[in-house]
This record gives C-alpha cells, sequence and structure tokens, in this order.
C-alpha cells in the first residue's frame, strides 16, 4: 500500500467516521458525556493527521472518480486481510452472546459474508485486467462529467 493510497483511504475513512460521530449525536438515550468522548476522540485523529487528510481530500477533488475506485479496491483488499481479525472476534461474540438467535445470526452473517468476500477475491484474482478496464476506461465513460 502506497502513501498516496493511505493519505485517500485515511480521507474516505475519516468521512464515514464523522457521518457516524453525527449520527451519534441524533440518537437520544446516550449520555452527552459519551457522546462528547466519542466527538473528542475524532477531533483528535482529524487534528493529529490532519494534513494526510488535506492530501487526501486534494487528491479527491482533482480526480474523484479514480480515487473513489482505487479505494473500493483498497477496501476489499483491506476486508480480505483482515478476516484474521473479524473471525476471532466473531467467534468470541458469539460465545459470550446471551441470546441464541443472535449467536446463531452473526454466526450465519459471517459465514456468507466471508464466502462473498472470497467469490469477489477469487474473480478479480483471475479477472483483475478485464474488471480494471471496465473500471477504470467503460464505467467512466459511462458517468457524465468524469474527467
Amino acid at each position: 500500500m502506497n502513501t498516496t493510497m493511505l493519505s485517500t483511504s485515511m480521507m474516505m475513512f475519516s468521512v464515514i467516521w464523522g457521518l457516524s460521530v453525527v449520527l451519534l449525536w441524533m440518537r437520544p438515550r446516550i449520555e452527552i458525556l459519551w457522546k462528547i468522548a466519542a466527538s473528542g476522540i475524532y477531533g483528535f485523529y482529524i487534528w493529529f493527521f490532519y494534513k494526510d487528510l488535506l492530501k487526501g481530500f486534494k487528491q479527491f477533488q482533482k480526480d474523484w472518480y479514480t480515487v473513489t475506485i482505487a479505494f473500493i479496491k483498497e477496501f476489499s483488499g483491506l476486508l480480505f486481510a483482515n478476516m484474521f481479525f473479524l473471525w476471532p472476534l466473531a467467534l468470541v461474540i458469539i460465545f459470550y452472546k446471551a441470546d441464541d438467535v443472535g449467536a446463531e445470526r452473526l454466526l450465519k452473517f459471517m459465514c456468507i459474508f466471508t464466502l462473498l468476500v472470497w467469490i469477489v477475491f477469487t474473480l478479480y484474482t483471475f479477472y483483475s485486467k478485464q474488471i480494471d478496464t471496465f473500471l477504470f476506461e467503460t464505467l467512466r465513460q459511462m458517468i457524465p462529467d468524469v474527467q
């Protein structure tokens, strides 16, 4: 992962995180102290990574389409690799979950989700050139106002 992709990924994740903090403030039964704490943590990360976030935003302004497609590709690769983290975490949650139906639903979700990730990863491995051509050339031509 190069530093350019890291800065654009950080920018995309910080936007998603920021929207999540806004939604948190709309949640009625959470104490104000925890809303302030979550907002403070988000603010600290924005302050700490400000230069990288600004660099990612400038790249996004320059060519939003390429940055978005590259982010989706990188995110799917990160998702595939992070299954090593997600599966043990899900299994611990399933073990400690008091609701048997919820535990079974989480297990079903993880199994189906993993199979979908494997299918996408396998297809991309074998057809990466065709998929990249479609995403970066054909689809780009189909969307109006993309340079």
